[in-house]
């Protein structure tokens, strides 16, 4: 988490105190590139307990320092007598100049100060770069925890403070980056930064430009059980669909929901991994009524929901982003039906117009309501 907190601030915070997690291609092969290093093997004493010049590997040591109040998983640690040396594998490539990037050196400095408060001496760790298959050393200079301490520092204080931070500019960070999907920054600081009339602005060439950033493909589907006395369960990684005319497995890779209608029971083991995997489960009735939904605690985003509450309880404030996102749904109904209308109808397009800056100046919700039906039955 510090070596995310020196990256980006924002990115540091959305793991570690909002839980936020997605995978992408690069996240995955950082995991089938770690496969060997993750094995825990060898065994690290207390330097005491090494004879002189005696030489020990140790890989996924898992160790913390209570002074420095820290804790880290290191890849593999190297021994000569008292000395040791951490080394840390990264999937990517190395810099074409300097030495390693700041994150990953500030990471081998969180380790060097783990390792010396259990005793060792260390005066460098590795970087083994695997896309340029390049050990770089890394000295532990004044400087470097120098900078590693002012990390650890900001990182808390980022913590404690409880406000997500700004995202970067423009930086080349974000496309590559597994939560640009969660983080939106372009998003973000166009609605931070644009006048109130440019945020929803259909002008191509608007100068408040957002970066066209694709999060990973997620390919799960919804999972719909309408047959009544159907039963669902979990076999080994799949679920098991049972109905008077047989069985049908899903697997839970590919699974985005579950939704049952009617009489359709769910086993206790089928709903545990569904939530513990942050699959929701919703219940209808038999004519399709909502009922109740269960859901795991896989999202632990306390600013936004606390903030929600807040909106909620104010009505000018309410009423001030349910007009932005009506606005925003009829100009996106107008926008699909010039795409997808043979023969767009000019006196339609041009009502949903109007019906959108109407929507922009309404003093009421129930006002709002009206705007949005008529926009629909258009």
């Amino acid at each position: 988490m510090v070596n995310e907190y020196v990256y980006c601030p924002r990115l540091f915070y959305l793991e570690w105190v909002q839980g936020e997690w997605r995978d992408n291609a690069e996240t995955a092969d950082g995991r089938f590139q770690h496969r060997r290093v993750d094995e825990e093997t060898g065994k690290m004493p207390a330097p005491a307990g090494v004879e002189p010049g005696e030489e020990l590997h140790a890989r996924s040591l898992l160790l913390s320092s209570d002074a420095h109040r820290l804790i880290a998983r290191i890849d593999l640690v190297e021994t000569s007598g008292t000395k040791a040396t951490p080394v840390d594998y990264k999937r990517g490539k190395a810099p074409e100049y300097g030495a390693a990037w700041d994150p990953d050196q500030v990471q081998i400095c969180v380790q060097a100060f783990i390792l010396r408060d259990k005793g060792w001496q260390v005066d460098e760790g590795i970087i083994y770069y695997v896309a340029s298959k390049r050990r770089i050393t890394i000295p532990i200079t004044p400087e470097l925890e120098a900078m590693t301490e002012n990390a650890i520092a900001n990182a808390r204080r980022t913590a404690a403070a409880g406000v997500v931070p700004p995202p970067l500019r423009d930086s080349p960070k974000c496309p590559r980056c597994s939560l640009v999907g969660i983080c939106m920054p372009d998003e973000v600081r166009h609605l931070a930064e644009a006048p109130p009339a440019a945020t929803i602005s259909e002008d191509p060439e608007s100068p408040f430009e957002v970066r066209r950033l694709f999060p990973a493909r997620d390919d799960a589907q919804p999972v719909y059980v309408q047959e009544q006395g159907a039963t669902v369960g979990k076999t080994g990684e799949s679920l098991s669909i049972r109905t008077r005319d047989g069985k049908q497995d899903v697997r839970l890779l590919d699974v985005a929901s579950l939704s049952v209608f009617g009489n359709v029971s769910i086993s206790t083991q089928a709903v545990r991994e569904l939530a513990s995997r942050g699959i929701p489960i919703s219940y209808f009735s038999y004519g399709g009524w909502f009922s109740a939904i269960t859901t795991g605690m896989s999202h632990k985003n306390v600013e936004l929901r606390r903030a929600q509450y807040r909106i909620a309880e104010d009505e000018a404030q309410s009423l001030a982003m349910a007009t932005r996102f009506i606005t925003a749904k009829i100009l996106n109904q107008r926008t699909l039906i010039r795409r997808n209308h043979q023969d767009p109808p000019p006196v339609v397009l041009q009502e949903m117009r109007r019906l959108a800056h109407e929507a922009r100046r309404v003093e009421s919700a129930a006002s709002l309501l009206g705007i949005e039906g008529r926009a629909a039955r258009h």
